[in-house]
């Protein structure tokens, strides 16, 4: 009977920490906004919530999130918005040497850094960057010679 209690007693634990962190996010967004990318997300419970660290990969990359931007959190409720403006200079995963092309598509997904030290993230979106005609006209130049 006891190691059946601390079954449950488990059990309840990962709920709560699953419901208060995991879904401590009520929106989360991310839009191209002139020369990168704004995020934006609503707070709903930040209790033990210290931080958000913002991470994107490209959208070819499987699991390459790289931390491009943290945020301190004021309180439960509450609206943030972050400008991610490195967006023109992101490698495409899996890319070496000194010819990088980029990417006009990403993943962002963000980080909740707990008190406690645990951390916790949210479900990855997408968002993708319209290129310039010039930038699409210098790829084009650049494939030729390729």
């Amino acid at each position: 009977m006891k190691s059946l209690l601390i079954f449950f007693a488990s059990l309840a634990l990962v709920t709560v920490l699953g419901f208060d962190y995991a879904g401590g996010i009520d929106s989360f967004s991310a839009r191209p906004d002139g020369d990168g990318i704004t995020l934006e997300w609503r707070s709903q419970s930040e209790a033990g919530i210290k931080s958000y660290s913002i991470e994107r990969a490209d959208i070819h990359s499987t699991n390459d999130f790289q931390e491009v931007g943290t945020v301190a959190a004021t309180g439960s409720y509450t609206y943030y918005k972050y400008h991610d403006g490195h967006v023109s200079a992101a490698p495409l995963a899996g890319q070496s040497g000194n010819i990088r092309p980029m990417s006009d598509a990403f993943r962002y997904r963000l980080r909740m850094n707990l008190a406690s030290g645990d951390i916790s993230y949210s479900q990855s979106i997408s968002v993708t960057k319209p290129s310039s005609g010039v930038r699409r006209t210098w790829g084009m130049i650049k494939e030729m010679f390729h």
